[in-house]
């Protein structure tokens, strides 16, 4: 612990990229908790779709979603969310948002929250995960 000191001095390059690194990683884990956004894998987003009769909210553009789409989902462009929330049925009906990769599903779930949707979740790792777990898709 003494020579703590001097190896931060002596090696300040390494030791401010471990404390940048530090941050990083603390801050995504942080914001992901605060968001109060729930993150689920893709066996647990068709289990909730399934069981409680929950819905896929495809937040892709339309040429996307006609290529290839999970079955039954619908889809509201994020940049068009405004515009289509008709399509949802409820504000407490369980809703999994899906994008490409799960990047763009949280400011998406973020959004639907403030208008009212009570039980919002996000697939981790959108229709990358969906493809990688062997699951059919349309389109």
């Amino acid at each position: 612990m003494e020579n703590l000191g001097e190896f931060i001095i002596n090696h300040w390059i390494l030791s401010t990229l471990f404390v940048v690194l530090l941050f990083l990683v603390f801050s995504d884990v942080l914001t992901r908790k605060l968001s109060g956004v729930q993150s689920i894998t893709v066996n647990e987003s068709v289990t909730l779709v399934n069981q409680q009769k929950g819905c896929f909210v495809d937040i892709r553009d339309s040429e996307a979603f006609a290529k290839s789409h999970i079955a039954d989902s619908l889809n509201i462009p994020q940049a068009e969310m405004d515009n289509h929330l008709g399509k949802l049925k409820k504000t407490e009906q369980p809703l999994v948002i899906v994008c490409d990769n799960g990047q763009k599903s949280r400011g998406a779930a973020k959004q639907l929250k403030a208008k009212g949707y009570t039980n919002v979740s996000v697939m981790s790792g959108g229709l990358f995960a969906w493809r990688e777990a062997k699951l059919p898709l349309f389109g």
